[in-house]
């Protein structure tokens, strides 16, 4: 159980480390933005959880069986792929936690639902997500890159080896 466990967190840990730094941007720019504007802001706590329901949708959609669907068409299509189930994924799992929340807001289910829908605001939700699908997309195309090229070469094509007479040369 312990292995499955260390196991499922390592699997976990890249993609919800990428959406903690890329929703704590997003949160950043969106205060940046609306200094001064008086509008409630996202919080850094928020983009954290965002980031931890996102690499739970990652840890899900990747044992799905259908997941590693073109692995010999060029790497865009499994990229799109990936990054299109990921994103419905994500979708399911926002959807839950508003169910969840409507549920147990004091009132009972029905009127929870009813008040969520009530403040519902659609073009925060579409904001949401096509950014998730853009993320979704680059992490997706970033990891085919990783399988296809492997772990090592691509580390060493970022933070390569340096190589005497690199530094200091100005």
């Amino acid at each position: 159980m312990k292995d499955f466990v260390v196991r499922e967190f390592r699997h976990m840990l890249p993609p919800t480390i990428f959406f903690i730094v890329c929703f704590n941007v997003l949160v950043l720019t969106v205060a940046l933005l609306a200094h001064g504007s008086g509008g409630e802001l996202p919080t850094y706590a928020a983009a954290t959880v965002a980031a931890l329901v996102c690499g739970k949708a990652v840890l899900v959609a990747d044992k799905l069986p259908f997941f590693n669907r073109y692995p010999h068409k060029p790497l865009i299509w499994n990229a799109g792929w990936k990054a299109g189930l990921y994103v419905l994924v994500a979708l399911v799992f926002r959807l839950l936690e508003k169910l969840l929340a409507a549920a147990t807001n004091g009132y009972g289910f029905a009127a929870g639902l009813h008040e969520e829908a009530a403040h519902f605001v659609w073009t925060r939700f579409w904001v949401v997500q096509i950014w998730l699908l853009l993320l979704f997309l680059g992490y997706s195309a970033f990891r085919e890159l990783i399988g296809e090229l492997g772990r090592g070469r691509i580390m060493a094509m970022f933070f390569g080896p340096v190589r005497k007479g690199e530094v200091g040369d100005g």
